[in-house]
C-alpha cells in the first residue's frame, strides 16, 4: 500500500485550531510548558506509533516528527506491549488488525491513560462500534484509514491537551 501524503498540507489550519487555547505551545510540548526563556528544557512529548505496515508507520512517524513529537514504532501489539513495559508514552496510536498481537489484544493488557489512545485502523477486521462497546473510555479517539495528515495532527494535539488537564 503505497501512501503519498505531503507533509505540507499536515500544517493546515485545522490543526493550529486544535492546540490548546491557553499559551500555545511548541509543537510536542504540553500547554504547560509552554516556551519561556527563563525556563530550561523541554519534555518532548512521545508517541508510540503501531501498525504492522512499514509504509504507513514511518508516513505516521514523518508527519508528527515535523510537528516536533518523538517517534517510536512497533510492528504489532507483542513489540508494543514490551515497549509500554519499558518506557513511557504519552499517546499510543493503534491499528487492530496486526499478525502476531493485535491492537484488541494489546488494548485488553494495558490500562490507560496515559498513553492516550488513538485507534487508527481499517476497521475491516472489527466495527468502531463494537471496540467502542468494549473498551469506552480507554480509547481517546477513533480513525478510519486513510487518515488525513491534518486529521492525525488535531487528534494528537488534542489527546496531549488532554493530559494536560
Amino acid at each position: 500500500m503505497a501512501l503519498a501524503w505531503v507533509l505540507e498540507d499536515a500544517r493546515d489550519d485545522r490543526a493550529e485550531r486544535a492546540r490548546p487555547k491557553t499559551r500555545r505551545p511548541e509543537p510536542g510540548l504540553r500547554p504547560s510548558e509552554a516556551s519561556d526563556p527563563a525556563e530550561g528544557a523541554h519534555r518532548q512529548f512521545s508517541v508510540l506509533v503501531t501498525d504492522d505496515h512499514p509504509g504507513m508507520r514511518s508516513t505516521l512517524r514523518d508527519i508528527l516528527q515535523a510537528e516536533g513529537y518523538r517517534i517510536v514504532e512497533a510492528e504489532d501489539g507483542q513489540v508494543a506491549l514490551g515497549l509500554l513495559q519499558t518506557q513511557v508514552f504519552d499517546v499510543l496510536i493503534l491499528d487492530l488488525a496486526m499478525p502476531r498481537a493485535d491492537g484488541v489484544s494489546l488494548l485488553r493488557q494495558i490500562d490507560v491513560p496515559p498513553p492516550m489512545v488513538i485507534v487508527c485502523s481499517a476497521f475491516s477486521h472489527y466495527s468502531p462500534d463494537g471496540v467502542r462497546d468494549e473498551f469506552g473510555m480507554k480509547v481517546f479517539h477513533y480513525m478510519r484509514k486513510p487518515v488525513p495528515p491534518s486529521d492525525l495532527i488535531v487528534a494528537v494535539n488534542e489527546a496531549v491537551a488532554e493530559l494536560d488537564r
